[in-house]
């Protein structure tokens, strides 16, 4: 085998296992936000959903953080949140089939937090 042979089949496996990982990846298609309408700043927030989270640290009053991400299979959509008292709340959300697309919204209001989705089955 030449030596520019040998480079170009290697190339090309490389390329194939490339192709090959990117085919299972999900494309982020879900927009998810939380707001704090608690009157006071939050601490520790943690929105879970199938395969992974999204956390701050701090969220001040009035702010909405988010970001676009997708579920990993099906499952339960939780938020977790210590209030500026020092008081730990935890709120369920709906469950999800893992193959939507579209927008949850939490708003945190002391201790009660509501889910607004708007959610699809994507054709992906």
């Amino acid at each position: 085998m030449r030596p520019n042979s040998a480079r170009i089949t290697l190339v090309a496996v490389g390329a194939l296992l490339m192709l090959v990982t990117l085919a299972g990846c999900k494309p982020d298609n879900i927009f998810i936000s939380i707001e704090n309408g608690s009157g006071g700043t939050l601490h520790h927030v943690k929105l879970t959903y199938p395969g992974n989270d999204l956390s701050v640290s701090t969220l001040d009053i009035s702010q909405t953080v988010g970001g676009f991400r997708h579920f990993d299979g099906p499952g339960a959509l939780t938020v977790s949140y210590t209030t500026e008292d020092g008081h730990d709340y935890s709120s369920s959300g709906p469950e999800v089939t893992g193959n939507e697309k579209g927008d949850v919204k939490v708003r945190i209001d002391g201790s009660y937090a509501s889910f607004d989705t708007k959610l699809e089955e994507s054709k992906e």
